[in-house]
């Protein structure tokens, strides 16, 4: 057995190449707690996915806020295009001459 990490007990058979658990003396090998980790992760990695589409919503958020994501998107963007166009237009006032 190879000792992957002595603190968590981990270790790996080198003739299967499973990964495993291991107490003082006995080395066991077991791919439940390991497996329990990876379903933890594919789900938050799934969830991650999910934020790309703005048309979902988050796993923990709160029941029909489907599409939350893409009305955010819309009213930042809507919100700086009106200061852009604002500021625009002030700009050309005080160069023609209004900021006298």
């Amino acid at each position: 057995m190879i000792v992957i990490n002595e603190k968590y007990g981990v270790v790996l058979d080198p003739d299967t190449l499973t990964v495993g658990v291991s107490r003082p003396g006995f080395y066991k090998v077991n791919l439940g707690p390991i497996e329990d980790q990876i379903t933890v992760l594919e789900s938050a990695v799934d969830d991650l996915l999910n934020c790309l589409d703005p048309t979902s919503g988050f796993k923990l958020s709160q029941p029909n806020r489907e599409g939350a994501l893409s009305n955010a998107g819309f009213m930042t963007f809507f919100m700086l295009g009106i200061t852009f166009a604002v500021l625009a237009v002030a700009i050309v006032f005080i160069a023609l001459g209004g900021g006298v």
